[in-house]
C-alpha cells in the first residue's frame, strides 16, 4: 500500500508540474502575439498603400452589381406578387359575372337532355336494377331461412330417433315381460 501512496504522490506531482509548465508557455505565446500586433500595426503605419483607380472601380462595381441585382429581385418578387393577386381577383369577377347566364344554359341542356330521355328504357332499366337488389336481398334471406330450416330439421329428426329408440326399448321390455310371465 506504501508503494501505491508513493505512486500516486509522484503522479500528482508530475500534474502539478505539468500544469505549471502549461501556463508558462502559454503567458510566453500570449507575450510573443502581443509584440507581433504592436509590429504589425507600427509597420502598418508607416506603409503608404496606394490603390489604383481601376482596383477601385472594379469594386465599387461589383457591389454596384450586387445592390442592382438585390434590387431587381425584390421588385420582381413585388411585381409577381401584384400579378398574381390582381388574376385571382379578375378571375373571380369573371366567374360570379358569368356565373348566372352559365347556369342558366346548364339548365336548360339538362332539362332539354331529361326532355329527350327514353322514359319507357328508362323504366325498364331502373326495374332491371331493383330486381336485381331484390333478388339479391332475397337470395341472403333465404340462405339464413335454409340455414334455420336445416337446424330444425336435425332437431327433429333427433327427436323422431330418440322417440322411435324409446319405442323400441319399451315393445323389447315388453316382450322380455310377457315372455317372462308366460
Amino acid at each position: 500500500m506504501i508503494k501505491f501512496d508513493k505512486v500516486g504522490l509522484v503522479g500528482v506531482a508530475v500534474g502539478v508540474v505539468a500544469l505549471g509548465y502549461t501556463f508558462y508557455t502559454q503567458r510566453k505565446l500570449h507575450n510573443a502575439l502581443v509584440s507581433i500586433d504592436l509590429a504589425i500595426d507600427v509597420i502598418s503605419d508607416d506603409i503608404a498603400v496606394d490603390v489604383s483607380d481601376a482596383i477601385v472601380e472594379r469594386a465599387v462595381a461589383k457591389a454596384v452589381d450586387r445592390e442592382v441585382g438585390k434590387t431587381i429581385k425584390n421588385i420582381s418578387n413585388d411585381v409577381l406578387r401584384n400579378m398574381h393577386t390582381d388574376i385571382h381577383r379578375e378571375v373571380k369577377a369573371s366567374v360570379n359575372d358569368s356565373y348566372s347566364s352559365i347556369r342558366t344554359k346548364v339548365t336548360e341542356e339538362v332539362s332539354r337532355q331529361v326532355a329527350n330521355m327514353d322514359m319507357r328504357k328508362l323504366k325498364e332499366e331502373v326495374k332491371e336494377k331493383a330486381k336485381e337488389m331484390v333478388i339479391e336481398k332475397f337470395d341472403e334471406n333465404l340462405e339464413s331461412l335454409l340455414s334455420d330450416f336445416n337446424n330444425s330439421l336435425s332437431n327433429v329428426s333427433k327427436i323422431y330417433s330418440s322417440i322411435a329408440d324409446s319405442m323400441v326399448k319399451k315393445k323389447e321390455s315388453e316382450a322380455t315381460f310377457k315372455i317372462g310371465l308366460s
